[in-house]
């Protein structure tokens, strides 16, 4: 097995006191290289876990944004499943990044390469002694969710199933918020963003922002590389593929907001036409960052749970919470 991996074969130390999951980095080899942070969720009912759901981040991919969602998820899945979500490299304060920020077609790279990493150890894990196949699901958030897309044509035979969320899968820089935003991802203001940073600081601790946002707002260079990453994405994420959502339907499931998405243009509705009568959901009154609330992210991973493990009987509740500030900007 993977010695990156490792983490998988034996119980780690105890988490801190009211954390179900494990902080680490995964060490991307050349010709990629850098860290990527990683939160682990082990299962609940075993030593190892027999399968994996692996959750990618929007941008910026800050893991701790969606610890209320992956906690949730993980106490709804059957007692074997373990939950691993990968941040993008360069996007965790703390954890030392590139010098250069990477591109969207790097950072897929990197996804691939762990992709390719699990799945082995799945299967080493599993042995020849069983019939059954391990399971690796992916699901992703926003941009994720691209990048889920995008491993699944890459790697075709080593994901079972792909969970796209609030997803950006065409035309972002047409979207709303391409339009409205598009001068901070690019020169002038790009590089004076992560500048003022410092200037910030001492007014922080006056805000309400969560702790996620407090962290990157105090990191030049997380913004400086998510801010590039944003740039890559209105470059590269253009016409979806409806022919291969078609193709796939079976082994894929989609999440929409029903109110405006300021993240998701036409090809929103495109690909929901598409995946009808498969697994879709589109929801009132959740906003493109679900992950800011308690309720909308339990709401969500109720859904997800749902369609991971069908035979749990798991019921879906609309969980009501007022709009939070950014809802509807960020992550990308």
């Amino acid at each position: 097995m993977d010695d990156r991996l490792a983490f998988l074969l034996q119980p780690l130390a105890d988490t801190p006191v009211g954390q179900q999951h494990y902080e680490l980095v995964f060490g991307h080899r050349e010709p990629i290289g850098g860290l990527a942070a990683l939160h682990y969720f082990p299962p609940r009912g075993a030593l190892r876990p027999a399968h994996l759901v692996l959750f990618v981040l929007g941008n910026p991919g800050l893991l701790d944004y969606y610890v209320p969602f992956l906690t949730h998820l993980g106490s709804l899945l059957p007692p074997d499943f373990g939950i691993i979500a990968t941040s993008h490299i360069g996007h965790t304060p703390g954890v030392p990044g590139p010098s250069a920020p990477l591109d969207l077609a790097s950072q897929l790279e990197a996804k691939v390469e762990l992709v390719r990493a699990l799945r082995s150890a799945l299967d080493a894990l599993a042995g020849t002694g069983t019939d059954t196949r391990a399971c690796l699901v992916l699901a992703g958030h926003s941009v994720g969710a691209w990048l889920t897309c995008e491993i699944m044509k890459c790697l075709p035979a080593e994901v079972d199933e792909g969970f796209l969320i609030f997803p950006t899968l065409g035309w972002i820089a047409n979207s709303w918020n391409g339009w409205m935003l598009w001068p901070i991802f690019h020169w002038p203001a790009l590089p004076l963003l992560s500048a003022i940073s410092p200037l910030l600081r001492p007014i922080l601790p006056l805000t309400n922002f969560p702790a996620p946002t407090l962290a990157l707002l105090r990191s030049p260079a997380t913004i400086h590389h998510a801010l590039r990453l944003g740039t890559s994405e209105m470059a590269t994420i253009r016409a979806p593929d409806l022919a291969w959502f078609a193709a796939h339907k079976a082994r894929l499931g989609g999440v929409w907001s029903a109110d405006k998405d300021g993240w998701v243009g036409k090809d929103g509705p495109a690909v929901r036409a598409t995946l009808a009568g498969g697994r879709v959901e589109v929801l009132n009154g959740v906003p493109h960052a679900f992950c800011l609330t308690q309720a909308h992210s339990e709401q969500v991973a109720e859904i997800i749970a749902r369609w991971i493990a069908p035979e749990q009987d798991i019921q879906v509740e609309e969980h009501k919470a007022p709009m939070p500030l950014g809802g509807n900007t960020v992550p990308m």
